[in-house]
C-alpha cells in the first residue's frame, strides 16, 4: 500500500487554495472531492491546487479533478487552476485531454503560494480506504472529458461496475 498523500487546504480572497504532497492517488481524491464540494455549498467558485509537491498522480486524482471542473462548468461559473505541475504530471493530464477543461500552470522558477497571502493551510484528512464509487466517478469523468479516454479505462469500469469489490488493481492505472 502506498503512504498516502497529504492534503492542505485554505481558502482566502475568493480563492480555494488545496496543496497536494506526496502522491495524488485514489486515498487523497476522497478528501478532495468533499471538500471542494462542502466549498461549493457555501459559494465558493475558485479552487487552485497546487501540486509543487506532488511526485506522482493516478489516473482516480486526474478524474477527481476532472470532476470539479465539470462541476463548476455544471454551474456556470467558477475555475480550477492546478498550478506549480511537474513536466511529467503536466504531460499525463495533456496524454487525456484535461488541458481542455482547466488551467495548467507548469512549474516554473517562482512557486506560487497562498502564503503570499498571509494565509497559512490546514490539513484535512486523508480517508486511506478505497471508495469504489469515487473511483468509478473519476474515471466516467476522464470518459466524459475526453471520450478517446474510453478505450484507456474499460477494463477498469467493466471491473468496477460488475463487482469489482477491492478496486486495489485500478489505482494506479
Amino acid at each position: 500500500m502506498t503512504t498516502p498523500a497529504t492534503v492542505s487546504a485554505g481558502c482566502f480572497d475568493q480563492e480555494v487554495w488545496i496543496r497536494i504532497e506526496g502522491r495524488g492517488n485514489f486515498q487523497s481524491s476522497g478528501s478532495i472531492r468533499k471538500f471542494v464540494q462542502a466549498m461549493i455549498q457555501r459559494g465558493r467558485r475558485e479552487f487552485v491546487v497546487d501540486l509543487a509537491s506532488c511526485d506522482h498522480m493516478d489516473s482516480t486524482f486526474m478524474g477527481t479533478l476532472t470532476g470539479i471542473s465539470q462541476r463548476l462548468r455544471e454551474l456556470g461559473q467558477g475555475s480550477l487552476l492546478v498550478i506549480n505541475v511537474t513536466p511529467r504530471n503536466v504531460d499525463l493530464m495533456e496524454n487525456l485531454g484535461l488541458n481542455f477543461l482547466f488551467g495548467i500552470e507548469p512549474a516554473g522558477s517562482i512557486m506560487r503560494t497562498p502564503a503570499e497571502a498571509g494565509v497559512s493551510l490546514m490539513q484535512l484528512p486523508v480517508d486511506t480506504t478505497m471508495e469504489k464509487d469515487i473511483i468509478l466517478s473519476a474515471h466516467e469523468a476522464l470518459i466524459v472529458a475526453n471520450p478517446a479516454n474510453a478505450d484507456r479505462f474499460h477494463d477498469v469500469l467493466e471491473y468496477l461496475k460488475h463487482g469489482g469489490h477491492g478496486a486495489q488493481g485500478s489505482a494506479g492505472h
